[in-house]
């Protein structure tokens, strides 16, 4: 990972280059990949992923979560990171990545990092799916299997709410808010199908029972 001054990257983060913002960033359009700086005044009540979460996130190989490539500092202060930039296309089901999404879950619950924010942190890009915005990533590195079992359930649960919502239910397209019923259902949907296994698991198996 990279370390890049604000002050050698602020003439990117003017409105010409900017591409939108978020609960945690706004985002900046920068040669091959965007910057991220974090807002000044907080617009979620998530916690922000910790400095050391943010360094030992960019050092993991993920299939379908995008991490950081430079963390961007300002008077020795993390302030922001970039990221690849992925040019989005719109919503293609089949081009879901079930088995790598759920190899990405396994190294992030082993590495200890537990999912929080991500139901509308997503985009389909011509062939594939990926994750953005892992800031809101709970980071608690640990030795203890228990721990890590533990990890590992709550971000299949979390995953799999999100599958299920977006496959099943038409839930979390970009800009809809309160999707509570969406996501009461997908859970219940989860609970009678899915309590103990990942979702993509499920639809292959109800494939293979086809032929």
């Amino acid at each position: 990972m990279a370390i890049l001054e604000y002050d050698t990257i602020k003439t990117f983060c003017d409105p010409t280059n900017r591409l939108g913002n978020g609960k945690e960033v706004e985002v900046y359009r920068y040669q091959d990949k965007v910057i991220k700086l974090f807002h000044r005044e907080r617009k979620t009540t998530l916690p922000r992923i910790s400095d050391q979460g943010l360094i030992a996130l960019s050092e993991l190989t993920l299939n379908c979560f995008l991490t950081p490539k430079d963390v961007i500092v300002q008077d020795k202060e993390i302030v922001g990171y970039t990221e690849e930039f992925v040019e989005e296309k719109d919503i293609q089901m089949e081009n879901i990545p079930y088995q790598e999404i759920k190899a990405d879950i396994e190294t992030l619950s082993e590495q200890g990092f537990i999912l929080e924010d991500i139901f509308y942190n997503y985009l389909f890009t011509a062939d594939t799916m990926v994750f953005n915005d892992l800031t809101c990533c709970r980071y608690m590195p640990t030795d203890n299997s228990f721990l890590k079992e533990r990890f590992l359930k709550k971000n299949m649960e979390t995953i799999n709410i999100f599958l299920i919502g977006l496959t099943q239910f038409d839930a979390f397209h970009k800009g809809e808010k309160s999707e509570y019923t969406k996501i009461f259902l997908a859970n219940d949907y989860r609970i009678k199908h899915c309590p103990d296994c990942f979702y993509g698991d499920i639809l292959e198996q109800e494939k293979g029972n086809k032929f």
